[in-house]
């Protein structure tokens, strides 16, 4: 039912064997600077998995997600315009296209690569390894990035669904626009959960998917009475909840949320910026 597919041991091990393994082959792990934000403080913090919250993170962006997040700032726009009830939300399109841009940031730089940074090297590889896992005949239900969607919860915004507390499921009009799945033309389970994959590893319809799921999370509000704002729609996003009280009672939402905080100035400037990119961009 929630997004992520993991669990944090689960993540460590993955990525220490890949560490590992690339180690033995002799190959050099050199950290990449980190892309400068364009305004305001670093701040945000995050718990280790046996501390209390430590200090302030500075927010790491790789300069190929610095590159790709320019290119897809008119589909962030765009797909925030394509998934604001703003009755719900509260929020004009600007303020939903920073909450995209802020998660996408955060899926893409986690609590164990600020850890090790030597990681953040191998991070890419990690990630496309559940993507292959998903695509192979045995099938998988790994979370894909750049949006760390699991194929399941994708069918669920494909299929309009949202699940409720109660373990009850009502139909929202959410559509993901560009969307080629038909989830009733497939034999099994696998080559559906396959096609999927493909589709949300693309950047541009990441992005679509994200928007759609961020404005289940919307709905989901609304169906709780729980107020929105970026740090509902990130929870929503991390842990299937929207309560305040939820939040605060989750470690892994709460240390989500706060890690999020950091990339606010980064989302903000990148969705305010004069983009440069072809306008059919925006179109999927």
């Amino acid at each position: 039912m929630f997004i992520i597919s993991h669990t944090r041991a689960a993540r460590a091990c993955l990525l220490a064997l890949i560490l590992i393994y690339v180690l033995g082959q002799g190959v050099a792990l050199a950290t990449e600077p980190s892309a400068a934000l364009e305004e305001g403080p670093r701040h945000g913090s995050r718990p280790n998995l046996a501390r209390a919250p430590g200090p302030s993170i500075a927010p790491y962006i790789r300069p190929d997600m610095a590159r790709r997040m320019a290119a897809l700032q008119p589909a962030i726009l765009a797909a925030a315009r394509r998934h604001n009830p703003r009755a719900l939300s509260g929020m004009s399109d600007q303020e939903l296209a920073a909450v995209i841009a802020t998660i996408l940031y955060n899926e893409n730089f986690g609590w164990l690569e600020d850890e090790i940074a030597p990681l953040r090297a191998v991070t890419p590889l990690y990630q496309d390894l559940q993507r292959r896992a998903n695509e192979s005949p045995l099938g998988s239900n790994f979370s894909v990035w750049p949006a760390n969607l699991r194929p399941s919860v994708a069918l669920e915004i494909l299929r309009r669904e949202l699940p409720l507390p109660g373990a009850r499921v009502v139909s929202v009009p959410v559509r993901v626009a560009g969307s080629r799945i038909d989830p009733d033309a497939y034999a099994s389970q696998e080559e559906l959960y396959a096609a999927i994959t493909r589709e949300i590893s693309g950047d541009a319809m990441a992005v679509e998917y994200l928007a759609a799921n961020l404005e289940r999370g919307m709905y989901r509000a609304a169906e709780e009475g729980a107020p929105v704002s970026w740090r509902t729609l990130a929870a929503w996003h991390n842990q299937g909840i929207v309560s305040p009280e939820a939040i605060r009672a989750n470690a892994a939402s709460s240390d989500y949320v706060r890690r999020a905080a950091a990339y606010l100035p980064a989302a903000r400037a990148l969705v305010r910026r004069k983009s440069s990119a072809h306008p059919g961009m925006a179109r999927l």
